[in-house]
């Protein structure tokens, strides 16, 4: 079932969130802060729209929080790309439980598949940053589904990309060949750095944007 409403003009107000599904149980807390912060600051950056999608980890913690911003910001909208309808079929009852919540709290979902199909995340991630001009991901391997979508991002030279991990990845290593308009909030990440307009709090004031070319 797709239900699809895109509108070119709002890709200035979309962001998508990315990242890993498994998460450290002990770094949950600092996620939850450091997401709820973000969409914050996105919000206040002009951001209306947020797409998640709906994977374990990473997705379930970034929906959860924008849904809880919403007493703050009523006009927040959630919106799921679900990559098949059969998603959460050999998931955990618990996570059921967790994935129904969030369909039934979300403003909007597109099913983007009845069933699922080889390359159906991607396709699914893909959807959502081509509907997007901002990526609030946790990138920490190089690897993997997080950072193929990472690295889609980057070259359409249009998403800027906040990665709340700390991590080894630098943008350069996902795009050697091209200059990188990125937003790392990593103590590690390198560059030359400039002050970017996006801001996520004071105790993680380290945002690069480089410069090289």
């Amino acid at each position: 079932m797709h239900t699809d409403d895109f509108n070119p003009e709002n890709i200035g107000k979309t962001a998508f969130f990315t990242g890993h599904r498994q998460l450290c149980r002990e770094e949950r807390p600092e996620i939850e802060a450091l997401l709820f912060r973000s969409v914050s600051d996105a919000y206040a950056s002009g951001y209306r729209r947020f797409f998640c999608g709906c994977a374990l980890g990473f997705d379930t913690v970034a929906a959860l929080q924008t849904i809880r911003l919403r007493d703050r910001y009523p006009d927040i909208r959630l919106s799921l790309a679900i990559p098949c309808a059969t998603q959460a079929e050999r998931w955990s009852d618990r996570d059921r439980e967790t994935y129904s919540r969030i369909l039934n709290l979300a403003d909007d979902r597109t099913i983007l598949s009845p069933v699922y199909y080889q390359g159906a995340m991607m396709a699914r991630n893909r959807f959502m940053a081509d509907r997007s001009s901002l990526c609030i991901c946790w990138l920490r391997y190089m690897r993997g589904g997080t950072a193929s979508t990472v690295r889609y991002a980057l070259q359409t030279e249009r998403i800027t990309v906040v990665n709340l991990a700390v991590t080894e990845v630098r943008p350069s290593d996902l795009l050697r060949e091209k200059p990188w308009n990125c937003i790392f909030t990593s103590p590690s990440a390198d560059g030359n750095a400039v002050t970017a307009p996006l801001h996520l709090s004071p105790d993680r004031k380290l945002t690069f944007r480089d410069t090289s070319t």
